[in-house]
């Protein structure tokens, strides 16, 4: 019996990275706090990735950059707040949230040419 072809069963994904040309912006640039109270980092920007949809936010800290999904931020004001403590941030000083904003906004400008 003649055997049918295998297709595979990976499905092509597509990712794209958003950013905003004013830091801080909406989101981009903003503190974040986590559920401890901690300032932890600064968003960098936000990933999309489809199929399945999923929306994440890069957050920048100290010597650090990583991921939460959008359902983990309890408001976004003044600052993005956290619904959950990041244990691998270190805590965050006022000069540090500047140098890290300056740092994202000479990457937005490098991207932009």
């Amino acid at each position: 019996m003649p055997r049918k072809n295998e297709k595979s069963s990976e499905s092509a994904s597509m990712m794209a990275e958003l950013y905003e040309l004013s830091i801080p912006g909406q989101l981009i640039g903003k503190e974040v706090i986590d559920a401890s109270a901690r300032k932890i980092g600064v968003v960098r920007n936000v990933k999309l990735t489809f199929p399945p949809a999923k929306i994440n936010v890069i957050i920048k800290g100290l010597d650090v950059e990583f991921q939460i999904p959008m359902d983990s931020i309890s408001t976004v004001g003044g600052v993005v707040q956290l619904k959950e403590a990041i244990k691998q941030a270190e805590e965050l000083e006022i000069r540090d949230v500047a140098r890290l904003r300056e740092e994202i906004a000479k990457e937005i400008s490098a991207y932009l040419g």
